[in-house]
């Protein structure tokens, strides 16, 4: 093979690298959906989400904060979900919530659908009386 011949593959492989190079800088331009935008503000602010749940700030108010901040409309549902899957993704990969000032794993609380609204009101009121029923 004489040294001016290039051989197909260094042709086929520079082509590709062109085409992905493109790709990126194509991919690049692109905005996140509102969608996607949302959910990397929660992964941003879950460590303090999880802060204010653990000293007992009430759910609703939480979320209403976020969705302010953020120009959200997520319900409580959806921000139970978003929270149970960035703890198992973050205990997955050995990152476990923890206490922002001192680092201490914190104790977090289960899911609460009492929370979340109910399909009927006579529903979510008996829920509610019989939780509270101690005698």
């Amino acid at each position: 093979m004489s040294p001016d011949v290039i051989p197909a593959t260094v042709v086929e492989d520079k082509a590709t690298l062109a085409l992905q190079d493109k790709l990126d800088r194509l991919l690049a331009k692109a905005k996140p959906s509102k969608r996607e935008l949302t959910q990397q503000y929660f992964r941003d602010l879950y460590p303090k989400l999880e802060a204010h749940l653990a000293s007992g700030k009430l759910l609703k108010d939480i979320l209403a904060a976020f969705n302010e901040l953020v120009q959200a409309k997520v319900c409580a549902r959806t921000f139970n979900d978003m929270l149970e899957q960035e703890r198992a993704r973050r205990d997955a990969a050995g990152e476990p919530a923890c206490c922002v000032t001192c680092g201490h794993r914190l104790a977090l609380p289960q899911r609460n659908d009492a929370l979340l609204p109910q399909a009927t009101g006579s529903l979510s009121e008996t829920t509610h009386l019989s939780s509270t029923h101690s005698e």
